[in-house]
């Protein structure tokens, strides 16, 4: 059993709230006990998640799709979509719901299809995408320098990937001279002041930099504390979709069978003569249409997403891709399994004391 918030806790640090898309909810969509002992990873919630969550006695659900998208205003007790969440809600389970961020993070939907389907070569996001970052330094007294990091970190700041209590400290002498109407924590009024200080540096991700100044404010000694702001260059792995450039060539029938081990799947040739072998691969579970042009600049081969229009698909072969249409729910529920089998893992390394399933596919 474990504290709601640390399993919360773990879960941001596998799949940040920081990479999903602003349309995207908040992830905890219903708070439930404090106390977790058994998890069901599912797709969706549905009939068939919902009575396996009651049935056994499940505390806490984590799901790809968020059942609450849009703000609630109204109820009836003749809607069995806000029936199941009333019932959720009452019984105190908890459900989290990771969206694009799961679909963007490293060790995501997307590098699953790539593991599935055993793409072995480069992959980069097809969109890429990174927070926007700040190095934040300021100075403090020794005395005080536990007390201004601990601020930090507690407010978000000092995280590096899966890193956090990140600070880089350099050990130095500030001077000052207080001036009429100041009141310092050290030195005197009109005279020079020099001080054994310490300058920290920390990386804090745009969404946590005004509580982080803010904490270096409230728990600095200092009545007007130096605080500079530096935003550094974005860069990164995640994003949505990915792009394989194999290490080495794969066949049409090669691909094809691959896929026919994973998912169902149609193809969309172009007209002209496919190529025999295939070098790029582009793909993204779930629903590629927000990525269509994204696609045709990088000019790959093969698409493999779901969802996309007969207009779109044609627009694809024109300019000689083949698409292979996925269907939404098979694709992802299958990635998802395999996220599973990761989740398992990294829970037993971390120690966390809880049960964790996967919903009963039907």
């Amino acid at each position: 059993m474990e504290k709601l918030e640390t399993v919360i806790s773990f879960w941001e640090t596998l799949f940040p709230s920081s990479l999903a898309l602003p349309s995207d909810p908040p992830p905890l969509q219903i708070k439930g006990q404090d106390q977790v002992e058994k998890i069901l990873v599912a797709l969706e919630l549905n009939p068939r998640v919902f009575h396996q969550v009651i049935e056994e006695s499940y505390d806490f659900l984590y799901l790809h799709h968020p059942p609450i998208w849009e703000p609630v205003t109204s109820f009836s007790i003749d809607d069995p979509w806000l029936s199941m969440l009333n019932e959720l809600y009452h019984r105190k389970i908890s459900v989290l719901a990771h969206h694009t961020n799961l679909d963007s993070a490293k060790g995501g939907l997307a590098e699953q299809w790539i593991k599935i389907l055993s793409l072995e070569g480069k992959a980069q996001p097809i969109e890429p995408y990174s927070p926007r970052e700040f190095k934040v330094v300021t100075f403090v007294p020794l005395s005080h320098r536990e007390k201004v990091l601990e601020a930090i970190f507690s407010s978000g700041g000092g995280k590096i990937g899966n890193y956090e209590e990140c600070s880089f400290l350099l050990s130095g002498k500030g001077t000052f001279r207080p001036q009429a109407g100041a009141h310092p924590f050290l030195g005197k009024v009109g005279e020079r002041e020099e001080v054994e200080e310490v300058r920290i540096e920390v990386n804090v991700e745009e969404s946590y930099l005004s509580q982080v100044v803010e904490a270096i404010f409230i728990s600095h000694p200092y009545e007007q504390p130096a605080i500079d702001v530096y935003p550094l260059f974005s860069f990164g792995d995640v994003g949505l979709g990915r792009i394989v450039t194999l290490s080495s060539n794969i066949s049409q029938k090669d691909l094809e069978e691959r896929l026919s081990l994973a998912f169902p799947f149609a193809a969309y040739y172009p007209d002209d003569s496919s190529p025999a072998t295939y070098q790029k691969i582009a793909l993204c579970p779930g629903s590629g249409k927000s990525l269509l042009e994204k696609i045709i600049q990088e000019k790959p081969q093969v698409f493999l997403s779901g969802e996309l229009s007969h207009h779109d698909i044609a627009k694809l072969n024109l300019w000689g891709i083949t698409y292979y249409s996925i269907p939404h729910e098979e694709g992802e529920r299958r990635a998802l399994k395999e996220v599973y089998y990761n989740l398992k893992e990294r829970f037993k390394e971390q120690g966390l004391e809880v049960e964790l399933n996967f919903e009963i596919e039907g």
